[in-house]
């Protein structure tokens, strides 16, 4: 059987990088669905259509769970290391709710995985994290992602999960094929095949 892509699929590709990607982006779609990549499942499909496309804004606060922190020497290890990310503001853990909550600084380019990697290398298993941040929203083959900068592959939002209002706002923006900045607040969990979905709370318009 041939790995030939369909014209939908490779018109697909080039769909997820949004409105008006640059030529190389665009090359780089066609590239990938003429070489057979289509033909992977549709998970490493949606991820190879999220890659491709750039990234914008930033990730402003981070509160991550943390599993089995549960001495005061533990959490010290874990505060210094997340301190020296550049882009790091403030850090204060808590063991009682087992948690670090980050506060980032104006044009970081920190990524959720940075902090997930500080907790495995003080021992300690990362949960979910409550993130603010902001960036913009698109249509990748009919799923709507969130683009934050820095971050290797975008947040799926998650329909079934995210307040109904706040869901509303993005489907109008990526109706509307808007660039707009937006902030939004939320729940990110990372399944087992990569993708990371957002579950949305709130949504607000920057200027």
């Amino acid at each position: 059987m041939s790995s030939e892509p369909s014209p939908s699929v490779r018109s697909a590709f080039v769909r997820a990088l949004g409105a008006s990607p640059s030529p190389r982006l665009r090359r780089t779609a066609v590239a990938l669905a003429d070489a057979g990549r289509a033909a992977l499942g549709p998970q490493a499909l949606l991820l190879l259509l999220l890659s491709a496309a750039p990234a914008h804004a930033e990730y402003r606060r981070i509160e991550l769970k943390i599993l089995g922190m549960d001495c005061a020497t533990c959490a010290h290890g874990v505060r210094v290391a997340m301190q020296k990310l550049d882009g790091v503001a403030t850090v204060e853990l808590s063991l009682e709710r087992a948690h670090a909550e980050v506060g980032l600084k104006p044009n970081n380019r920190l990524t959720l995985d940075q902090f997930r990697q500080v907790v495995k290398r003080n021992g300690f298993e990362p949960k979910q994290a409550a993130v603010t941040a902001t960036g913009t929203v698109r249509d990748a083959g009919g799923t709507i992602v969130f683009d934050v900068s820095g971050v290797t592959t975008p947040l799926v939002v998650a329909p079934d999960r995210s307040a109904r209002e706040a869901l509303q706002q993005l489907k109008t923006a990526v109706s509307a094929k808007s660039t707009a900045l937006f902030e939004i607040t939320g729940t990110v969990q990372q399944a087992r095949d990569g993708v990371e979905s957002i579950a949305i709370t709130s949504v607000k318009p920057r200027q």
